[in-house]
């Protein structure tokens, strides 16, 4: 690594942690969306000119799923402005220059379809069809094609799902909102025929660090090595967290998806293959059990202290 790294997103709940976790936070520089808006290309050509910069990672992204939903088709959204625009300002920031960029994505941007199912590969490429994607997920399909196009190999993609953590107040995560309504008594039926994996945030920032260091360029996933249903995983989390077992209920998808009108909303065969990234980059990650496991054992950390 040569020169500093700069963080867009540092506030949210991936980039935070990566902050908190990064063993040289001397070289990071981290400005807060107030002193560095993604969507104004002027504000982010002044911030990359006035550092001495080696890498920029892009956590900032436009995340609400369902409100993203409301601004489909419209360009002028936040959420085409933040993920698709302002990674456009990015990119073109150091477009001819030896900064290395890495992008944040995310599974979404494949349809976890029954014709097209997961988990997907490294290689697989991100859905072009808008219909068959939700609106956030296809924003942040052409914000990896931006990044290709301008980029091509000297820059790097890494896609997440459902990312969690220990601890994190602003926002409830994919584990600590359904923990969050069982302890009020609020629980909903949780899919049993829904495939998801999750991915370990700070597993993210390790991954990461590698990239960083050795300077790999290239796509990456980051998520558990296996895959389980929504269902599976929550009840296992709840006996973990809450010593209650069978404390969830289920819920066929494919009998709540006949009652919407919006399917693509809840993709049935998701999940990320991650043996090419942990081939690349030399390290392991864990199942959803051990993450499940390691984040009870952190969580009983922070309740104690």
């Amino acid at each position: 690594m040569k020169g500093l790294v700069l963080v867009t997103g540092s506030e949210g709940l991936v980039g935070s942690r990566f902050v908190e976790l990064f063993p040289r936070k001397n070289f990071l520089r981290h400005p807060t969306l107030v002193e560095m808006d993604i969507t104004n290309a002027s504000s982010i050509s002044e911030v990359v000119a006035s550092y001495n910069l080696g890498a920029i990672v892009n956590f900032a992204a436009y995340t609400n799923v369902g409100e993203a939903e409301k601004e489909r088709g419209d360009k002028n959204g936040a959420c085409w402005q933040v993920n698709v625009e302002g990674t456009r300002n990015l990119v073109k920031a150091v477009n001819n220059t030896k900064i290395h960029f890495i992008q944040i994505s995310t599974d979404m941007v494949f349809p976890g379809s029954a014709e097209v199912p997961g988990p997907y590969s490294e290689e697989h490429e991100p859905e072009k069809d808008q219909s068959k994607v939700t609106w956030y997920g296809y924003t942040k399909g052409e914000a990896e094609r931006i990044v290709n196009e301008t980029l091509g190999k000297n820059a790097t993609i890494v896609r997440l799902i459902y990312p969690v953590r220990a601890k994190y107040d602003i926002k409830l995560d994919y584990l600590r909102k359904p923990l969050s309504l069982f302890d009020e008594g609020k629980l909903y039926p949780l899919f049993s025929d829904q495939q998801v994996s999750i991915a370990f945030i700070d597993e993210v920032c390790k991954a990461l660090e590698k990239i960083i260091f050795l300077g790999h360029f290239g796509v990456y996933h980051a998520g558990s090595r296996d895959v389980t249903t929504p269902y599976e995983l929550i009840s296992y989390f709840l006996e973990k967290a809450r010593g209650v077992k069978d404390a969830a209920k289920s819920i066929s998808l494919d009998e709540f998806l006949a009652g919407i009108d919006n399917p693509v909303r809840y993709p049935k065969f998701g999940g990320l293959k991650v043996e090419e990234t942990e081939r690349k980059l030399g390290m392991r990650f864990r199942t959803w059990r051990e993450i499940v496991d390691e984040i009870v054992r952190q969580m009983k950390v922070h309740e104690e202290n």
